[in-house]
């Protein structure tokens, strides 16, 4: 699909895309945001094998703030689909990150 580079892409643009909604203090937290959630959706949609999967997901998971994680799988999905990607593959991607950031421990308050 892209990997690691194409991820953050997506993630950059999103964070591009709400930035103009932001405050500066809002900034500085959504930097540490944006950089968690890019390694979170990558790793989610790596081949690592378990336990390491599951252990490095529930590290990445801590600080990340649900309602922006959803809001960036939902911007995920959508640009997946205007590339010209199945609504099955775009689906079948978000449900596999969802799931995992949803098996996840309890997420932190603070991002990390």
């Amino acid at each position: 699909m892209g990997g690691r580079q194409f991820v953050n892409d997506i993630v950059s643009d999103f964070y591009r895309a709400i930035g103009k909604y932001l405050t500066d203090d809002d900034s500085a937290d959504h930097d540490k945001q944006q950089s968690r959630q890019a390694q979170f959706l990558s790793h989610a949609l790596s081949g690592q094998p378990e336990p390491v999967y599951t252990a490095r997901a529930n590290f990445l998971a801590r600080g990340l703030n649900p309602m922006l994680f959803e809001a960036l799988l939902e911007y995920f999905e959508a640009r997946l689909l205007e590339m010209g990607f199945s609504a099955a593959t775009c689906d079948r991607l978000v449900r596999t990150a969802s799931k995992l950031y949803d098996n996840c421990q309890e997420p932190l308050s603070i991002a990390c």
